[in-house]
């Protein structure tokens, strides 16, 4: 597997200062600020409410009720550097759809870590609201395996992640999601657990790219990026909440991570992703459509700048968590 260099020699990148000034609540950086911070941070800063310009609301739903509380209850801005928001957009259908009893989660998320490791604002409270979409949408409970907090040490998360490749067969669908500190360390991305009992980029790589059925990896945490580089194929989908040289943030009025928030709330929760208003909120369109927002609400954060998600992999993208590939 290749190595990039390490980190501290990425040119940083200088931000432009003249455009527009963004959002209105407060935003924290989540995740490890260098590769010699030791205890993880969470820089707040924040951006003024009445600047933001409301998303229009979507369409009446005419689709499955997802019984779960919502936390992101903010307008998102719009941002002309960037270009209009995503529209819609053909993504590739699967031919052929795992049923409930063959797919299979593993959430890892960490909100309250070890001392003096410092805390996340979002990480449990992400993986928790994921779990309860997910049944709404049809999965299995027993077949969801969550830990928090605590019980999100490095000898669980590794364990977890063995569990689901061994369930990735032919003809199922299986999905990780991780929601907390990353730490970056000699070329290397680590998932931050509870315990700081790291789980390395290899080991995660290694250990997933063994199963067979279809694959999702979804990773909000700084420089989540970084997890792209073996991961990604015509069968694993991949996507991080920013860039391996860009820090992440989390939405303290959400009570969630901004990307999680997006995905997963306002984009496939709350349907404001459905581009093309046909009631049914597409993964595909969640993604183009939180990856655009992220960039919109950070954009003018300091010191660090914007995040800038990034997905990858297997391009059939044109299905819902009701109706997973397999």
């Amino acid at each position: 597997m290749k190595r990039r260099a390490p980190r501290w020699l990425v040119e940083a990148v200088s931000w432009s200062s003249a455009l527009v000034l963004l959002a209105g609540v407060g935003v924290v950086a989540s995740g490890i600020i260098s590769t010699k911070t030791l205890y993880g941070e969470t820089p707040v800063v924040s951006i003024p409410l009445s600047h933001l310009e409301q998303q229009p609301s979507p369409p009446p739903q005419q689709r499955r009720v997802v019984r779960v509380t919502t936390r992101a209850n903010t307008g998102v801005p719009q941002e002309a550097s960037l270009g209009p928001p995503p529209g819609p957009y053909d993504d590739p259908k699967p031919t052929a759809f795992a049923a409930p009893q063959d797919r299979y989660a593993f959430l890892a998320g960490v909100t309250r870590y070890r001392k003096p490791t410092h805390d996340t604002i979002a990480g449990a409270q992400d993986v928790e609201f994921i779990r309860s979409l997910l049944l709404a949408s049809g999965w299995q409970d027993a077949n969801i395996r969550i830990v928090t907090n605590e019980q999100a040490t490095g000898a669980a998360i590794r364990q977890g992640l063995q569990w689901l490749a061994s369930k990735s067969t032919p003809g199922t669908f299986t999905f990780f999601h991780f929601s907390g500190h990353v730490k970056q360390e000699g070329g290397h991305e680590k998932l931050w657990p509870y315990d700081r009992d790291f789980v390395t980029d290899t080991f995660l790589a290694s250990t997933l790219i063994g199963g067979t059925g279809k694959l999702w990896v979804d990773i909000a945490g700084c420089e989540a990026g970084g997890f792209m580089e073996d991961l990604p194929s015509s069968r694993v989908l991949v996507s991080t909440s920013s860039k391996a040289t860009q820090k992440s943030y989390e939405f303290p009025e959400w009570g969630e991570s901004v990307w999680s928030g997006l995905v997963y709330d306002l984009g496939l929760t709350q349907g404001q992703a459905d581009a093309n208003h046909d009631g049914v909120t597409t993964v595909g369109e969640a993604l183009r459509w939180a990856t655009y927002y992220a960039q919109a609400i950070t954009l003018h954060q300091q010191p660090h700048g914007r995040q800038t998600p990034q997905v990858a992999g297997d391009p059939v993208r044109g299905w819902t968590l009701s109706d997973p590939p397999a």
